[in-house]
């Protein structure tokens, strides 16, 4: 596996804690895909061409890994060329950066006001930061492997 340099940033101690847990369960069969991280370039040139702004949360985990296939697509994070804006399957403001569980659930952000939304099936969770859904979700959803 793969694993880019971890990041100073905001998430660096989610991203630690998701790193470790990756190599202790990796030889139990479980799949992680890590790409290198997006340069800031990619993000200017995204946040330019869409007119949007991309939390730095969210800005901080593309600067640890572009895109991220998180245990068996526990947490997919797409990276800046694959977001979805205006998708029929999530509310008008919600900007996709991702797959949760992989059975139809989105994360992803408001392009209003930042918010990270989680959309599970037409019920939408807003959370303050990234780092909640990294804690909350990912981090739990691994330590229970």
């Amino acid at each position: 596996m793969f694993i880019p340099e971890i990041p100073n940033n905001s998430l660096t101690d989610e991203i630690t804690q998701i790193v470790e847990l990756s190599k202790k369960i990796e030889d139990e069969g479980y799949y992680f895909d890590y790409d290198p991280p997006a340069t800031e370039e990619e993000l200017s040139s995204w946040e330019k061409e869409h007119s949007i702004t991309i939390p730095e949360s969210i800005k901080d985990w593309l600067r640890f890994s572009g895109y991220s296939n998180i245990c068996n697509e526990l947490a997919i994070i797409k990276g800046v060329k694959a977001f979805k804006i205006d998708c029929e399957l999530v509310p008008d403001e919600m900007v996709i950066i991702g797959e949760v569980i992989g059975d139809g659930q989105f994360i992803g952000f408001s392009k209003e006001n930042g918010e990270i939304m989680w959309e599970d099936h037409g019920e939408v969770t807003r959370l303050k930061s990234f780092d909640i859904f990294l804690k909350d979700t990912v981090i739990r959803m691994l330590q229970d492997s």
